[in-house]
């Protein structure tokens, strides 16, 4: 097994001793370079120094012959000037070029060559400048002869030809330079070249030693890499990386196991997420590790929030009466389980339960139940204690480590599961309980999303709306719900689907979502029509009230005001009294009526119901009317005889005396009032027929309602508060009969009421 760990060793420590000589020899080679480089670029910096003396001479050259010539032609003494210290500059120059030439021999003899023709051109140009100041034609004279120009162009020459002699100097030196870098680089490759072949040689002998194993591994690991766990990993040698490829064998083998158990995790996972109750959850969950673990029984049970668990679901238990078993027995088994470790997350396996049922009832609960042995997985998600998943096995079963590890990825699954599944269980419960609030609210509710449409409605805006919620979802806010109103914050009024106009007031509000961006809309539509309705009848009732106590005492306040102030015959005073009492008696049923109306509303008027002679009862109503209406003939239609009536003396006088009161006021005119009694089964009826003035079909919709009064000119002009009638239906109705009216304009009208013959339809009429 040591075998390729030596050979390794050994290998590497010949492949550093040839780095190392590798290395001494670049090193030599580059130090021996570096010192010839540093001689030579001495050198080389110095005749570039020389070189750029040399140039800035021949500049000066060039400016004396420049500013001469322009003297010469234009006698500009600048111009003579310039020459000057070009000169000057020039003389610095030479002494300059003199120096540095000194470390060649061969530069001197050519520098003093320059020299001296600088000299014998600087004479010949002194010689014309001093002819310039005699005059143009003398300097022309001189100029023409070109001594000075024949010595410029030697002095060039010369110059030129240094330069290139140092151009050439450069040139050379940077020759020597490179074949300086040439050698060191020579030297590097041959060394190069050796160790390469001594690698090659390593090369070979290593594909042959380690390759082929090394190939075989990378090749196994590619595999294992690439998620193929079926193709052993077998090597064939002994040394170290056989002894790899074992581990590799090994681990595969494992990780092999490792994803056959998250495969079976990965369908458990998908199953139990389809699970949405339950009970469901707990099939789904026996199902999925039945085949890893053999448990054929499953008891899910889920935490409360004061933490104590509750039993929710079974599977695989032939006897779905186990359940009330386990919970007569929750106080013995909260006793035995180890809750604080279940808590902690730790799988808990009971092998026997006969050990651990230590009660009577334990044991007997373990009969019932039909297992041996128990395996109570805790259910956790993040952190939480959520339930408990108990597997059972009707025969004894140990577990291992394996279905321990398998059993607690299964829980964390069934665990998120389980809180999903209570989390929507609440959801629907919650939501069940505001959609039933929803429909119940008394009041009509519209939901709208952003854009005002229709998106759900309650069974009482249906009744106010004529719009089922089917037909209205989906529809625009204004068509489900239109409303009317004749001013600006006046009462509104609902136009529902088939036209009718129903009086509400409406409550309207944004809804927001939890990042506070308007979501929909909230309508509250409320029914007033009884408040409007108390609103008219109280405005009438002040209207009706005012004017009817007014009249009356407007005559009492009067005759009264006569009798004292005044002396009147006694007949006058006499006729002056009846008019009060008149009046006082008018006062008197008018308060009368409304005792009444309030009585009756609020259920304190009661009856004396007894055996009546209805007969009699007529005439007797009858007789102070024919006294009093002159212009009326009053008659009766009675059979010859008529059963008894049940009902309160009084109350029948005064239903009688409103419809024959009424009659004989509503026919100014005159006429016949025949008041009919007829037996009809188990009732009697009784209807007063007038000839006045009658009334339409529309003005009779309201007839018997309170502070009704037709509104005609014949009706205004006879007086009275519109209560006679309400008050004269609902003392039939409490006498358990009903009241109903007929009419035909300018003809008359016939109003007809029964009364029962016996006491049972008054035994619920006690009021």
């Amino acid at each position: 097994m040591r075998r390729l760990r030596v050979q390794l060793t050994v290998l590497l420590a010949l492949l550093g001793m040839l780095v190392l000589a590798w290395g001494a020899a670049i090193f030599l080679g580059a130090r021996d370079a570096a010192r010839s480089n540093a001689s030579i670029q001495s050198t080389v910096d110095r005749v570039d120094e020389l070189r750029r003396a040399a140039t800035g001479l021949s500049r000066e050259f060039v400016a004396m012959e420049t500013s001469r010539r322009a003297y010469l032609l234009t006698g500009d003494r600048a111009s003579l000037d310039a020459g000057n210290r070009a000169e000057v500059r020039a003389v610095m120059g030479f002494k300059q070029v003199a120096t540095l030439s000194q470390r060649w021999r061969n530069l001197p003899p050519l520098v003093s060559q320059v020299a001296a023709e600088y000299r014998a051109w600087v004479r010949t140009g002194q010689t014309e400048l001093k002819a310039r100041e005699r005059g143009a034609v003398a300097a022309a004279q001189v100029a023409r002869r070109g001594n000075s120009d024949r010595h410029f162009r030697q002095l060039w020459a010369l110059q030129a030809k240094f330069e290139d002699q140092l151009a050439w100097s450069q040139y050379s030196y940077a020759r020597n330079q490179d074949r300086t870098y040439a050698t060191a680089q020579a030297l590097a490759v041959r060394t190069a070249l050796m160790m390469l072949a001594a690698l090659v040689l390593l090369a070979v002998w290593l594909r042959r030693a380690v390759g082929a194993p090394a190939d075989a591994l990378r090749s196994a690991s590619g595999r294992l890499a690439g998620g193929d766990l079926e193709t052993p990993v077998t090597l064939g040698v002994d040394n170290e990386l056989g002894a790899v490829a074992s581990d590799l064998e090994t681990m595969r083998r494992r990780l092999a196991g490792r994803m056959e158990a998250l495969e079976r995790l990965r369908h458990l996972s998908a199953q139990v997420v389809g699970a949405t109750s339950l009970q469901r959850l707990a099939e789904v969950a026996l199902a999925g590790l039945q085949p890893e673990v053999g448990a054929t029984r499953a008891i899910l049970g889920a935490a409360r929030p004061a933490g104590d668990l509750v039993l929710r679901a079974l599977a695989g238990f032939p006897d779905s009466g186990v359940a009330d078993d386990i919970v007569k027995a929750d106080a013995e088994i909260r006793h035995v389980l180890p809750l604080p470790s279940l808590r902690a997350g730790q799988v808990v396996g009971l092998a026997d339960l006969d050990e651990v049922a230590t009660t009577t009832a334990l044991h007997e609960l373990v009969g019932k139940m039909g297992v041996r042995s128990l395996a109570l997985v805790p259910l956790l998600s993040r952190g939480r204690f959520l339930g408990l998943l108990a597997l059972c096995w009707t025969e004894r079963h140990q577990l291992d480590r394996e279905q321990e590890a398998l059993l607690g990825l299964a829980g964390n699954q069934i665990a998120g599961a389980l809180e999903a599944a209570l989390r929507l269980e609440e959801a629907e419960r919650a939501a069940g309980e505001a959609r039933a609030v929803f429909y119940a609210i008394a009041d009509g509710v519209l939901l709208t999303d952003p854009f005002g449409r229709v998106t759900a409605m309650n069974r009482a805006l249906e009744a106010l709306t004529g719009w089922t919620e089917a037909d209205a979802r989906g529809r625009p806010y204004a068509e489900v719900l239109p409303i009317a109103t004749d001013q600006v914050g006046g009462p509104a009024d609902l136009v529902s689907r088939y036209g009718r106009k129903v009086p509400v007031a409406v409550s309207s509000a944004p809804i927001f979502d939890a990042r506070g961006r308007v979501v929909g809309g909230v309508d509250v539509i409320r029914d007033v029509s009884r408040e409007r309705e108390i609103d008219e009848v109280k405005s009438a009732l002040i209207s009706t009230v005012s004017h009817e106590l007014r009249t009356p005492l407007t005559l009492i306040h009067g005759f009264a005001e006569l009798l004292v102030l005044r002396d009147m015959p006694v007949e006058r005073q006499r006729s002056s009294a009846v008019e009060i009492l008149d009046a006082s008696r008018r006062l008197a049923r008018l308060i009368d009526d409304l005792l009444s109306v309030s009585r009756m509303e609020s259920g304190r008027l009661v009856l004396d119901p007894r055996p009546l002679d209805l007969a009699s009862v007529v005439e007797r109503i009858l007789s102070p009317f024919r006294a009093m209406a002159a212009k009326h003939t009053l008659r009766t239609k009675l059979p010859g005889s008529l059963p008894v009536v049940w009902g309160d003396p009084d109350k029948v006088e005064q239903i009688l005396t409103n419809l024959v009161g009424n009659a004989i006021k509503y026919s100014p005119g005159g006429g016949e009032v025949l008041v009919t009694v007829d037996q009809d089964g188990d009732t009697v009826q009784v209807s007063v027929r007038d000839q006045g003035i009658g009334m339409s079909p529309r003005d009779m919709g309201q007839l018997f309602e309170k502070f009704y009064r037709v509104d005609r000119e014949e009706v205004r002009r006879t007086g009275g508060t519109g209560l006679g009638l309400y008050i004269t239906k609902r003392l039939v109705e409490m006498h358990g009969g009903r009241l109903w009216a007929e009419s035909w304009p300018q003809v008359g009208s016939v109003f007809r009421f029964t009364l029962p013959t016996t006491s049972d339809e008054l035994a619920g009429s006690g009021r």
